[in-house]
């Protein structure tokens, strides 16, 4: 366990990490307090699927009153149609969230507290093992070590979870994408598109891309999906014109375009998606590396004690 001696610095880490996690609780408590105050029942003026480069689909819809559309389960985007009401609750009077908007909000929020907390947990036990009264006393210096192996395991696990769900459904997704006998070509129209542009503060900028597309289904059932396409796929199509999509044979919301060439597709393994995949994958290379050095450096020790 590390030891760090009580100054002002490492006191006032200390502070800045527990202020941080003070703030998100009551952003939190905030949100879960508030956010059903204003009960609304409004139209669904349209519905669309929403497929990115390197996750599953996900269901959305616009509705009268707000500006911003709203997530709904499969079940519930299969059984509603343009003109159906929807219930749900307004949010900063111009946005319109439904219980599976609520329960994403507060899904994303569990790994972040979890994080909050153990290292303002980590952080105190720290500097409380540099304390005189726990130095003095093996028993609670034992206890104090305990528990910040707990801690730090603790978020180590959660690290490896979070990480590895992702690369498990990036890695689904290419499957899928690549897997051609279980997959339906069809010509799309392009509805419309639209890109969002990010920019940092020391002036680099990141951009996504989506076009709407319609399609049908070999039944002749027709689908709408909001599509990630890469900036040469999205440069290359203009409105109404006709673009290649496959859809999987088992799920006719799980879309791909079809590519045509090498620079329609390496723009999506070159963004800060596939960036902090690889830096998941080489952070676990490296800590794997550090546990085998770390345990065969103590199989030296016990060697030679022997």
């Amino acid at each position: 366990m590390q030891e760090r001696p009580i100054n002002s610095k490492n006191v006032s880490t200390l502070l800045l990490i527990a202020v941080m996690t003070l703030g998100f609780t009551c952003l939190y408590l905030h949100f879960s307090l508030t956010i059903k105050d204003e009960p609304a029942v409004e139209t669904v003026e349209f519905k669309y699927s929403k497929k990115g480069l390197y996750l599953y689909p996900r269901f959305e819809v616009f509705v009268s009153n707000s500006e911003r559309p709203s997530k709904v389960s499969k079940e519930q985007f299969e059984s509603i149609q343009a003109g159906d009401k929807i219930s749900g609750y307004m949010k900063n009077a111009d946005t319109f969230v439904t219980e599976k908007d609520i329960r994403f909000e507060k899904t994303l929020a569990i790994p972040i507290f979890l994080f909050l907390y153990l290292s303002t947990f980590s952080v105190g036990l720290i500097l409380l093992n540099s304390t005189k009264f726990i130095k003095n006393n093996q028993l609670y210096q034992k206890i104090v070590q305990r528990l910040y192996k707990i801690s730090i395991y603790t978020m180590l696990t959660l690290y490896l979870l979070i990480g590895t769900t992702f690369v498990a459904l990036t890695a689904t997704n290419i499957f899928h994408k690549l897997n051609t006998w279980n997959q339906t070509e069809v010509t799309a129209t392009i509805l419309g598109g639209d890109f969002n542009e990010v920019r940092t503060q020391k002036g680099a900028s990141y951009t996504t891309y989506e076009l709407f597309l319609r399609y049908q289904d070999k039944q002749g059932e027709d689908y709408i999906t909001r599509k990630a396409v890469t900036g040469t796929t999205y440069s290359k199509y203009k409105i109404e014109e006709p673009i290649p999509l496959i859809y999987r044979n088992n799920n006719v919301y799980d879309t791909f375009v079809l590519t045509e060439s090498a620079k329609e597709i390496w723009p999506a393994f070159i963004n800060l998606y596939t960036i902090f995949i690889g830096i998941y994958i080489f952070s676990l290379f490296a800590m794997i590396r550090s546990w085998r050095k770390k345990k065969r450096k103590q199989n030296e020790i016990d060697s030679l004690d022997e």
